[in-house]
């Protein structure tokens, strides 16, 4: 059910998307949710909606770097599509996946990484400002440059933004995380609970996306 009027409504969502046309197709709810995280400082707001420029196909909109946009497989969420987008606290997950994931370990990406660190000239005569180098230099290797090749190749990840496609537009429901899938019909109920009332079209029975 709506929490705001609907006049009061749209005047967030403008507020937050900074007017653009796409504002009338984001859900109260997700607007909502993107201004209570951010007034919180739990999530950059634009962390999301840069997803939703690139998605929009706004001139220059950011690169981002995250996972291409995917439907979900199933009966339950088939009909919605999900978009990765990438937060600070989502830093972690990606040093995992770029250094220990299975592709990593079976390449051994990090034993090669290390070598080619440890190779690398550094005065030695001071043993401490050595090590100290060393340890500088092993941390931007594994921590920002494993980061920016993820980036470059549009491979970073993170959590979800859902929408649902409509007569050629998208309209932007909520956020989820991945262990959501867990369980579809639960993920599918909220999405219900939050966003029927505004677009009802995305949870009829015989939608499809245009």
């Amino acid at each position: 059910m709506p929490l705001l009027h609907r006049y009061e409504s749209l005047l967030l969502k403008k507020s937050l998307c900074l007017s653009q046309p796409y504002a009338n197709r984001m859900s109260q709810c997700l607007a909502l949710r993107l201004q209570y995280l951010s007034s919180r400082r739990l999530i950059n707001k634009f962390s999301v909606l840069d997803e939703i420029a690139l998605l929009e196909k706004i001139p220059k909109s950011r690169f981002t770097g995250t996972k291409a946009a995917e439907k979900f497989r199933g009966p339950i969420l088939g009909r919605f599509w999900h978009k990765h987008y990438f937060d600070a606290n989502h830093l972690p997950q990606n040093f995992l996946n770029k250094w220990f994931g299975d592709y990593a370990e079976k390449n051994g990406l990090l034993r090669t990484k290390l070598h080619e660190v440890l190779m690398t000239d550094e005065d030695d005569t001071d043993i401490e400002k050595y090590w100290m180098a060393m340890a500088n230099r092993i941390s931007h290797a594994l921590v920002y440059e494993g980061f920016e090749a993820r980036k470059k190749r549009g491979a970073l990840t993170g959590e979800w933004l859902i929408y649902y496609e409509h007569a050629g537009l998208n309209y932007y429901l909520d956020l989820a995380g991945h262990r959501e899938l867990e369980n579809q019909q639960k993920l599918f109920e909220r999405l219900v609970n939050e966003c029927g009332w505004e677009f009802p079209f995305a949870f009829e029975l015989s939608a499809t996306s245009s």
